[in-house]
């Protein structure tokens, strides 16, 4: 998997690096989306465009796909109005790009990391040494797996091995005391249902957790049981009683536990006998290299050669996955990101309604022209950053841009209702459409009746929010309410356990 996570990052490297030395730029890539990787997605959008335009070229009709593009474009321009719908529609995609390139880069390099630590872990050094751990220490457990050629065919054989610590001297820690019959019982037994149907090898433990004892197993029949535990009932015709007696050693004290347990015969298969041949010749190298720093593990069998790998638990795949399906994700997501774009600009044209409604009466009132009232509201917003500016200040600036280049009043009008969308902008435009045409002695009355029901409406929308601000201030409350109590009832709780 190594290999997979370094050709992903390879793959955007050489993006980057094809992209950089091809000077790929456009003014379609300065802002919206990540700068990192802005240029390698810039060109895949331009190979996107390229092999798009061949698949589709000579089509005719609209395929949902150029449905889904258009209102995508009309809500983009809804958001930004008066930018070109090519330069909003390529932005949105590089930024589509670049996001889903930025996630997947960095779910290769974490997968990258996190392979590489459990390939560390693993006890299986040089390909096949296994390094005992100090004297008193934890046994070396190895999880591996066998690669044998047998008749010109290769098989890979689990094997499974526990590797005791190093011995510096011959001396024993403890010397048992007690019997501790009971849970030897269901430890011998191993993998076995019953002492009276032994098929597998049982469990001759030397110590037994949590108990200062030292345990040394003599068997009545070691060509069926040997010092290890192993069962060698392959070539048994009858099952056979062998009996087990544990010498329980403490402070120099014995206690005898004596076991019968009835042998059975079992067939071995192929693999099986394979499996006990690499088991024994393991063993024998243990034997061999117990004052040794590490063990080296057999190299031939009677079988064949032997090639050693271990089995290393790696999370990094699940990483990768769950990355991929983020970057899955993102691009549904980022679609819905404008509907939600969207209520937010209407929501906020609702609130600038008011103030807009009440400034145009006032200019009126003084006696100034629609036409007049436009242009200045409009060159009053053309003043601000456009990065501060409102969605009502950018319509207004456009509305002031096609009086001055000529459109009529009625048309400027009317184009700024419809670019607004909602239903107050609407009726306003209405209202001055209908004063324009065919004239209205009361337009000041109207429109300062207009300003007071928008206030209403204001103060509505005010109230609103604020209830939504409470309910959503309900969960955190819940969480602080959930944290307090704990700090609370937790030391309660100890100081009542002590």
């Amino acid at each position: 998997m190594i290999f997979l996570y370094i050709f992903i990052l390879a793959i955007i490297m050489i993006l980057w690096l094809y992209a950089r030395i091809s000077n790929t730029s456009s003014p379609l890539v300065e802002k919206g989306y990540s700068w990192v990787l802005r240029t390698p997605a810039s060109q895949i959008y331009t190979w996107g465009l390229k092999v798009s335009e061949r698949i589709h070229k000579g089509r005719g009709g609209l395929s949902k796909k150029v449905i889904k593009d258009r209102k995508l474009i009309r809500d983009l321009q809804t958001l930004n109005p008066g930018e070109p719908p090519e330069r909003q529609i390529a932005r949105y995609r590089i930024e589509q790009i670049s996001t889903v390139m930025l996630i997947i880069g960095v779910g290769a390099f974490i997968c990258l990391l996190v392979s590489i630590a459990s390939a560390q872990e693993g006890v299986l050094k040089e390909g096949d040494v296994i390094y005992r751990s100090n004297y008193g220490g934890m046994n070396v457990d190895a999880d591996l797996s066998a690669g044998i050629t047998v008749d010109d065919v290769g098989n890979e054989l689990p094997i499974t091995i526990s590797v005791e610590p190093r011995i510096y001297s011959t001396a024993q820690a403890d010397e048992l005391f007690e019997d501790m019959s009971v849970k030897i019982d269901s430890i011998l037994l191993g993998t076995n249902d019953s002492p009276e149907h032994i098929l597998y090898p049982v469990s001759l433990v030397k110590t037994v957790e949590g108990y200062p004892f030292s345990i040394n197993w003599e068997c009545s029949n070691y060509e069926l049981i040997d010092y290890d535990g192993v069962v060698h009932n392959e070539e048994l015709v009858s099952p056979e009683i062998v009996t087990l007696k544990a010498d329980c050693l403490y402070m120099g004290e014995h206690r005898i536990l004596v076991r019968d347990l009835r042998v059975c015969p079992r067939e071995l298969s192929r693999e099986e006998q394979i499996t006990e041949e690499i088991l024994s010749a393991i063993e024998e190298a243990d034997e061999s290299s117990k004052t040794d720093e590490a063990i080296k593990l057999p190299e031939t069998i009677s079988e064949g050669f032997i090639s050693w790998s271990e089995k290393i638990d790696d999370i990094s795949p699940m990483i990768m996955a769950a990355m991929i399906a983020l970057a899955m994700i993102f691009i549904p997501y980022k679609e819905t990101e404008i509907g939600s774009k969207l209520k937010a600009r209407s929501r906020d044209l609702l609130i600038d309604y008011p103030s807009f409604v009440s400034q145009l009466t006032l200019y009126m009132g003084a006696g100034m022209s629609v036409r007049n009232c436009l242009l200045r509201l409009g060159h009053k917003a053309g003043n601000i950053p456009e990065h501060d500016r409102s969605y009502l200040e950018k319509e207004l600036v456009i509305c002031a841009h096609e009086l001055e280049v000529g459109i009529s009043e009625t048309e400027a009008v009317e184009n700024f209702a419809k670019r607004c969308g909602t239903r107050e902008y609407m009726r306003f435009g209405a209202l001055l459409i209908q004063n324009m045409k065919k004239g209205s002695t009361d337009l000041i009355g109207m429109l300062r009746e207009e300003s007071d029901d928008a206030f209403t409406l204001r103060k509505n929308e005010a109230r609103k929010l604020g209830e939504e601000a409470s309910t959503k201030m309900l969960l955190p409350m819940v969480m602080m309410l959930t944290v307090v109590m704990i700090i609370i009832m937790v030391p309660a709780y100890m100081s009542f356990s002590s």
